[in-house]
């Protein structure tokens, strides 16, 4: 039996990776997210509810924009208040999200393990290193923990300045499911108002996707 060396297979949008962030518009996703700010004067936290809902698109040359709006609540019984707007565009080797006008990239394709990149190389600021990692424990009941991947952004560990611990978590068919950020700024001077050593500024973010759905 022979086989023609010239034969081309067709690559399919899951074996690229395209399936960790579906766009659909009239497409949601429910949060419960919990926030931390640290402060030299102590803790600000925050919990609530964080909703992100395609809701249209813009076509240009080669390439659709969604737009996402995001919404936020204090618990379920309240109504829905309106934050911000982000961008979501899906190009043939990535995915940008817009976040308050700055562009990140937060998929690169194919979707590899171990695959590296610079998450800033569409803004003005500093290089920044994302990567995949595996996921060992299922997030999503009935989604084996194969069809999750997670992205480690530039994590730094605790040190003399602080620490910088960033992940996020995308499942196929559904999206962004679980972002974890930690990142703190520690005194390293006099002048700066606290104690060598103390944290003065940072964040502690955990969200977690609760519901998932379509308004369409």
């Amino acid at each position: 039996m022979s086989f023609g060396c010239n034969e081309e297979k067709e690559i399919g949008p899951e074996v690229l990776g395209y399936d960790f962030y579906p766009l659909e518009l009239g497409q949601y996703r429910i949060y419960d997210v919990e926030e931390i700010k640290y402060l030299v004067s102590g803790f600000d936290t925050a919990n609530f509810q964080l909703r992100e809902t395609i809701f249209d698109s813009m076509q240009s040359t080669n390439q659709v924009t969604y737009l996402l709006r995001r919404d936020i609540r204090n618990s379920p019984s309240e109504e829905w208040v309106s934050d911000s707007v982000w961008t979501v565009s899906n190009r043939t080797n990535y995915l940008a999200i817009t976040e308050n006008n700055v562009p990140f990239i937060k998929l690169t394709f194919p979707t590899n393990i171990g695959r590296t990149w610079d998450g800033n190389s569409l803004n003005s600021k500093g290089e920044l290193t994302y990567y995949y990692e595996t996921v060992q424990e299922s997030l999503i009941d009935s989604i084996q923990s194969s069809d999750h991947i997670r992205v480690v952004i530039e994590d730094v560990e605790e040190n003399v300045t602080g620490v910088d611990l960033r992940s996020e978590v995308y499942v196929r068919g559904i999206g962004l499911v679980e972002k974890d950020y930690l990142t703190q700024e520690k005194c390293t001077a006099s002048g700066c108002g606290a104690e060598l050593g103390e944290v003065i500024a940072g964040r502690l973010l955990k969200q977690t996707l609760i519901e998932i759905g379509n308004e369409e």
